[in-house]
Formats: structure tokens, sequence, C-alpha cells
């Protein structure tokens, strides 16, 4: 008489757990995924880009303010309520550049952002330093 052997179903229902396991990995990682997208398309936020251009040296309009406020625009020491005029008054204002201690406050720093707001600049860089 031949008996049927309980070892080998037993070892057939051990080997789909993995399997199992990762299916249910994927499932939550897509519905998370999925639930990210809506949420983005939701709000209709428009995720701004950033292209890192290669640095020339050229001639640009450059405002320096220090960690105490004070402004040096094309190398000359102005004062802050003279900001206005002196950008109203360029020729070229297609490019300006910000160099900002990076002590500034960002009160001080949105001051000289909101006056230049207001003016009809193309572009406007702010200068930055490359941690080694």
């Amino acid at each position: 008489m031949k008996l049927r052997n309980r070892n080998n179903q037993d070892a057939n229902d051990n080997n789909m757990l993995p399997l199992v396991n990762i299916i249910f990995l994927l499932l939550i990682f897509f519905m998370i995924a999925g639930v990210i997208q809506k949420q983005k398309e939701l709000y209709e936020v428009d995720l701004g880009q950033a292209t890192i251009d290669t640095y020339v040296e050229r001639e640009i309009n450059t405002i320096f303010i220090d960690d105490d406020g004070s402004l040096v625009f094309n190398d000359e020491p102005i004062a802050f309520d003279n900001l206005a005029e002196i950008v109203a008054n360029l020729k070229d204002k297609t490019q300006l550049m910000i160099a900002a201690d990076k002590e500034l406050s960002a009160f001080r720093l949105n001051k000289v952002l909101l006056v230049l707001a207001n003016q009809d600049i193309k572009k406007l860089f702010i200068m930055t330093s490359k941690d080694d």
C-alpha cells in the first residue's frame, strides 16, 4: 500500500509566502505613489525648474549686501533709500546680480528684493559659493 507524503504539500505552501510579501509591498508602494501624484494635481502646483549654467566671467551690475544691510552697487557704496532710483536709471536692466553675506538676515534681503521687484529687471541672479 502506498501512502501519500504530507511533507510535499506543506513545503509548497511555504514557498509562496515570499512572493505574497513582495506583492503586498509593491501594492503599498504604488498606492502611496498614486496618492502623492493626485495631491500635486489637486492643488495645481506648477513646480519650478532649475538649470545649472556654466559660469562665465562677464560684466554685470552687482549689488553687494553686507551682514549689517549696507549696500555696495558696482563698487560704490550707496544708501538703501537711493537703490530704487539707481536701478531705475540703469541702461542695461536685463540682468542684475545680488551677492549677499551669509550672515545677512532674510528680513534685510527681502527689503532689497521688494525694491527690485518694482523694477523692469529680466533676470536676477543670487551669487552663492560652492562648498568643498
